[in-house]
């Protein structure tokens, strides 16, 4: 760890294009200005932390309450994004994922997160599978650990004009000209035990380019965006699920 001592006015350089300014000192709180370029993402590190914990909660559901909760709630979107379909010649790839059993994905349809996911940065291949789950719902499994899955939804079933604004260096890394070519997706948590509580994670949504099988989880720092935004269920009948032999929660380990 490098250890510095600056003034007011006084700056730090890292790399060729970062620099933090300190801008005031008021009693045990430092004032930081932070000039970066505008595809590098900065996050004080609790909001960080928080995204990571909050991945990790969507990790761990009952699969029979995520079908309990999302048959309650009647969600469309106006325009769903194409799917591109697998090629004939393409090899196939056998997960046998905790929470649906044994399921064979298209080898090019595998999407890969170079970066991982927050909580989650070791682990980079996953499938996004559209046939358990009535649209606008999905699984994202997973494909080198079956214990990991998430549920996700088009973000506009639930707000409507849900426009993320992705820098441009989000979308070379993505490999794409403009966000038309990019589905965008966020994850759902459904407390085991609690559905009707389900939860979106609205402030930090997936970027997926089917083309390229690229894939990336983004941060929006605007108050309006929550982390838990709540999905209100107008007519809920939740009823509690009977004990089933061999049913999993998925706890990531």
């Amino acid at each position: 760890m490098l250890i510095l001592t600056r003034k007011i006015g006084e700056s730090i350089l890292v790399g060729d294009n970062i620099r933090l300014v300190v801008l005031e000192i008021r009693g045990r709180q430092i004032r930081l200005g932070i000039e970066a370029p505008s595809d590098i993402v900065v996050l004080r590190e609790e909001i960080a932390q928080r995204l990571a914990d909050e991945n990790l909660r969507a990790a761990s559901f009952n699969y029979p309450e995520v079908q309990q909760a999302v048959n309650a709630l009647a969600l469309e979107v106006a325009h769903h994004f194409a799917w591109r379909l697998p090629r004939a010649e393409s090899p196939t790839v056998t997960i046998d994922s905790q929470a649906l059993g044994q399921v064979t994905v298209s080898a090019d349809q595998i999407i890969t997160f170079p970066s991982g996911l927050p909580g989650f940065p070791d682990d980079h291949r996953f499938a996004l599978i559209n046939d358990h789950l009535e649209p606008p719902f999905y699984c994202l499994q997973c494909v080198d650990k079956p214990s990991l899955a998430f549920v996700v939804t088009e973000p506009t079933a639930l707000v409507p004009d849900y426009r993320p604004k992705n820098g441009a260096g989000i979308m070379r890394e993505l490999g794409v000209s403009g966000p038309e070519d990019l589905q965008t997706l966020v994850t759902l948590t459904i407390p085991p035990g609690r559905p009707q509580e389900i939860t979106a994670n609205m402030m930090s949504p997936l970027l997926i380019n089917h083309e390229q099988g690229l894939g990336k989880q983004v941060v929006i720092e605007k108050p309006h965006y929550s982390h838990q935004y709540p999905i209100i269920v107008e007519k809920p009948a939740w009823h509690p699920l009977p004990s089933v032999p061999g049913e999993v929660s998925l706890i990531p380990r």
